[in-house]
């Protein structure tokens, strides 16, 4: 008589007459790490600044949680300091979590494209990922912290970066081109030039063109789309960048929304706090990194009066409201670059109703009207965009083929919103939020205790190269270079690991 067949416990969750779909998916943010540390000291006196911008690390997951999002990628994991990101990222409890390795200053990494060697380059990326606990490959401004150690100004896409001619469109194209060889489930996430410049969005486009219709994804954008009046201040090119990038489908991108209040400028583009510090002024912090690049930080503050901010927070809305596919633009706001990811839900309110967006121009400054084409945008986005925004499409984006939509065989990662109360009420607290099939927040309180987990790669390289990578990383560290990244600890990590669909060495 055959065996009866193990009976799995069904639980039913009634979910009458909500709106249920797939768990948010944050894209780019910065919470954790050795940065936003230093961040705190700035903010110890005052404390409720701090609070809204710098949540310890548990905080801002269960910030995240609320809201109903699920998966958190830090977007910026330095390799000298890769320990302090990931001491931070347990400790955000009952999300899917992850880090991008920054690589675009590497000492290792600029050797290996100089040379010309695509197999070296690919153990490069490939060994760093592994020791860092990295998701992917973060490039900021490749080349540019090298600049600035040598006390010159920013480079341009064609300014050579090494003697032999390397320059940053070189650098790009590399790098771009063997994380695609090497099938990592995210492409390149990258930080372009001459951010927040005015005049910057003819630079920016040729950024994209240097990517040679090659899949990448390119961030904060909001603060690449600007022109230039006649003195000198920035005015909206916002609906000439999406045009151009609707032309460019293997391409994604996030927004990066300015927010009126307070903000923190959190970078390792160290040349771009250089040109806000002369235009805002303000105490900087800037730290050196062995081998690699640096972080810098400055305090911020957009104010609805002053005319640049009105035009930053305009020119993010006419981003997102320009480009026709929610699925490739992701709702972000460079956290807390641009302001706080807790005001997810106001900008969504703004996206979803024209009166409401023009309530606000018709109280903040001018230049707002006069130098960006929001006021002219009629469009309002559905709920199906808003759930591709935050969902699906950053899903599709990062390789997690496992969650992001609603089908049999998905990850049970879900929120459920109830039909009442306004538009900012429904996206702040879903009724219910659902981790792995458990539900972790009722109403906006936590009701289960979900350890989480930390998202990694680990493509495969040619191990016999360790050595040599160690030997050559020494001579230009100050120490062991076998206590570099998380070596020391590697062995004592949980991950979860993201498969690469290449397998092979260099």
């Amino acid at each position: 008589m055959p065996e009866p067949a193990h009976q799995v416990p069904v639980r039913v969750v009634d979910a009458s007459g909500m709106v249920v779909a797939p768990a948010g998916i944050e894209p780019h943010t910065h919470v954790v790490g050795a940065a936003l540390n230093a961040a705190r000291m700035l903010f110890l006196g005052q404390p409720d600044l701090g609070n809204v911008l710098l949540p310890r690390a548990c905080e801002a997951a269960q910030r995240y949680l609320t809201m109903g999002y699920t998966t958190v990628m830090e977007a910026a994991m330095p390799p000298l300091l890769a320990w302090q990101t990931h001491a931070d990222l347990e400790q955000m409890a009952g999300i899917s979590r992850g880090a991008f390795t920054n690589l675009g200053d590497h000492a290792l990494l600029i050797a290996a494209v100089a040379r010309r060697d695509a197999n070296e380059l690919k153990d490069v990326i490939a060994w760093l990922l592994e020791i860092t606990g990295g998701y992917a490959v973060k490039l900021v401004n490749p080349g540019g912290a090298r600049f600035w150690k040598d006390k010159r100004p920013a480079p341009r896409l064609d300014d050579p970066i090494e003697p032999g001619g390397l320059t940053q469109r070189g650098l790009i194209q590399a790098v771009v081109q063997a994380v695609i060889e090497m099938g990592l489930p995210h492409p390149v996430h990258l930080h372009a030039g001459q951010l927040g410049i005015p005049g910057n969005w003819a630079s920016f486009c040729e950024t994209v063109k240097a990517l040679q219709g090659q899949r990448a994804h390119l961030c904060h954008i909001q603060f690449y789309c600007y022109g230039e009046d006649s003195r000198g201040g920035i005015t909206s090119e916002a609906a000439r960048v999406a045009e151009f990038l609707a032309q460019h489908p293997a391409l994604t991108v996030d927004v990066g929304q300015v927010l009126f209040g307070p903000a923190l400028a959190v970078t390792a583009d160290i040349g771009a706090i250089g040109f806000l510090r002369q235009q805002v002024g303000g105490v900087r912090y800037s730290r050196h990194l062995e081998a690699e690049g640096g972080c810098s930080l400055l305090p911020l503050s957009y104010l609805e009066k002053d005319a640049s901010a009105a035009v930053q927070w305009a020119a993010g809305l006419e981003l997102l409201l320009s480009f026709p596919d929610p699925a490739r633009m992701f709702l972000t706001t460079d956290h807390p670059n641009g302001g706080p990811f807790t005001a997810y839900p106001a900008v969504i309110y703004w996206l979803m109703n024209r009166d409401a967006r023009r309530e606000v121009l018709a109280r903040i400054h001018p230049a707002a009207r006069e130098k960006t084409g929001l006021a002219g945008l009629q469009r309002e986005y559905t709920l199906a965009e808003v759930l591709m925004m935050t969902s699906n499409g950053p899903a599709r984006a990062l390789g997690l083929s496992d969650r992001g939509r609603l089908e049999p065989g998905s990850r049970a990662d879900l929120r459920a919103y109830r039909k009442s109360g306004s538009v900012q009420e429904i996206f702040s607290r879903p009724a219910w939020v659902m981790r792995a099939g458990e539900i972790v927040v009722r109403d906006g309180q936590p009701c289960a205790d979900t350890r989480g987990d930390t998202l990694v790669v680990r493509p495969a390289w040619d191990r016999p190269r360790g050595p040599d990578f160690l030997r050559r990383l020494g001579e230009k560290l100050s120490f062991d270079p076998q206590h570099y990244a998380l070596q020391p600890w590697l062995a004592e990590k949980q991950f979860t690991e993201i498969a690469c669909t290449s397998t092979g060495c260099g």
